[in-house]
């Protein structure tokens, strides 16, 4: 009879030792093998240089004034330059400032009028709209300054002064300017969405008004593949930028992957303490290294900034309050444009108004089919032009004051009596009740057409109080929308019956 002992070992713990320094002595076997390995891996062929330690700078401070009352510091840049007149006033707000100012105008022997159809709830957007013309509209009666209400009645619904409409009509854009001490800041088409420091161009000077000195700690920059600073460190696998064979006919690849795997621990940053809502400019940066000598850095060569601001100093940065992930509301109107080369105009097609989808219905008089007559030939009867569908707008190039616009007709149901189709119903397409024409830019049609949305946004300020604005937004498309249009028609009869 064999028997079979399994042995087992084990590192066990002694707990009668009461000495750590042996374990953190980290004891080797053989500590040449691991000098001869450094040596081999060129560890040893060091540079007698230093490391930044501490930077010392100056930071002066520009605030930047936003009109209409908004506060840079707290509301993000993209709330102030896309708030629309009328923000304020939702669609609940509408309807219970309504019920209130009823109410109390009742209470008061002071009842509102009822054959006003222009103060009752209308056009609100869906699934609102189910409450048209149910009361009375709290926005409608507010605008009122003739029917002498009183403001205590809409209680806590007292909307803040309106903001300006920095919307372009004609370009289908932002256009906002802004000042920062002796400097304008001008942020020009911008097509609605993310907005930070990149889309501002300055001109003139910047005055500080505060001025500090502050000392900070850098530290190493570390990015998603960069090398570790130590030989004997485990770097990510996932991300291996030596990995990727650089091209020969791309030279700059070949520098950037030689100027990462060879220089990445010479790059280092420090914090800056900096407020939103003001231009940022440093001056007289010193770095301290370990072995306390002083090094001023130079500004920044011309055009070799990664965060340059067009117009400012290379040493000025602005510095704004961004909407972190906001949360977007359904598409409320929603236009597609494009030139039809054939007609020769542009078209302004209405897909959706006030959050419901409005396609282009069919033909409410097609075709018939061809009919012969008693000699046995096709009939026909004659049509001035093709029949236009409703929410389709045309737009005929004109010449307004010495310049190329397309301005917005009005076309017409010529089947049977000339009757003008509706207007346009949406926002985008109106300019207002002054200048109702809407005139457009040639050059702010791309040749494959456009998009534009308008839809509410949903996000909060620095103090973490919740701001609604209402975003309207260009997206180029990819087949531009187009209308067999021809005159002097000839349709066929429809066949007789007998």
């Amino acid at each position: 009879m064999v028997t079979i002992y399994d042995i087992v070992r084990r590192l066990e713990a002694e707990p009668l030792l009461d000495d750590l320094a042996r374990g953190f002595a980290a004891e080797v076997a053989d500590p040449a093998w691991l000098l001869g390995r450094q040596w081999q891996l060129g560890e040893h062929q060091g540079e007698d240089a230093s490391s930044p330690v501490q930077i010392s700078y100056n930071i002066r401070l520009t605030p930047i004034q936003v009109p209409d009352g908004a506060d840079p510091l707290t509301t993000p840049a993209e709330a102030i330059v896309e708030s629309e007149p009328g923000d304020f006033w939702t669609a609940g707000r509408r309807v219970t400032a309504g019920r209130l100012v009823e109410a109390a105008a009742a209470a008061a022997g002071r009842p509102l009028p009822t054959d006003d159809p222009t103060l009752l709830l209308a056009e609100l957007p869906t699934p609102y709209d189910l409450l048209d013309g149910s009361g009375y509209d709290g926005r409608a009666l507010w605008d009122r300054t003739d029917l002498g209400l009183d403001l205590n009645w809409f209680g806590t619904l007292q909307p803040p002064a309106d903001p300006e409409d920095l919307w372009n009509p004609a370009e289908f854009s932002y256009d906002a300017e802004f000042s920062a001490g002796d400097a304008n800041l001008r942020v020009q088409r911008h097509d609605g969405g993310h907005l930070d420091w990149f889309s501002a161009d300055a001109t003139g000077s910047v005055a500080s008004t505060l001025t500090c000195q502050v000392s900070a700690y850098p530290g190493r920059i570390h990015y998603p593949g960069a090398p570790l600073p130590r030989w004997w460190q485990i770097e990510n696998g996932k991300v291996d930028i030596g990995g990727y064979p650089p091209d020969r006919s791309h030279f700059a690849t070949l520098l950037l992957i030689d100027l990462i795997m060879n220089q990445s621990d010479d790059w280092f940053s420090f914090p800056i303490d900096a407020l939103t809502g003001h231009i940022i400019t440093l001056s007289d940066v010193t770095v301290i290294d370990s072995f306390g000598e002083s090094w001023p850095l130079s500004p920044p060569a011309d055009g070799w900034s990664l965060f340059a601001t067009e117009g400012l100093d290379p040493q000025s940065l602005v510095v704004w309050a961004t909407a972190a992930a906001p949360l977007t509301g359904p598409v409320l109107d929603e236009v597609t444009l494009g030139i039809d080369e054939d007609a020769n105009l542009v078209w302004a097609v209405e897909q959706r108004l006030r959050g419901r989808d409005k396609a282009t219905p069919e033909d409410p008089h097609p075709a018939p089919p061809e009919s012969v007559n008693a000699i046995g030939r096709p009939s026909f009867t004659y049509q001035v032009a093709t029949r236009i569908p409703p929410r389709w707008h045309p737009y005929l190039i004109e010449e307004i004051a010495g310049r190329r616009r397309f301005v917005q007709g009005r076309a017409a149901d010529l089947s049977t009596e000339p009757t003008p189709l509706p207007e346009p119903e949406s926002d985008l397409l109106r300019v207002s009740a002054v200048h109702p024409v809407h005139e457009i830019e040639p050059a702010a049609i791309p040749t494959d057409g456009l998009r534009l949305e308008r839809r509410a946004m949903l996000a909060r300020r620095t103090d973490g109080t919740p701001l609604l604005w209402t975003q309207r937004r260009r997206i180029p498309l990819l087949t531009p929308p187009a209308l067999r249009l021809r005159y002097d028609v000839l349709e066929p009869e429809p066949p007789v019956t007998t």
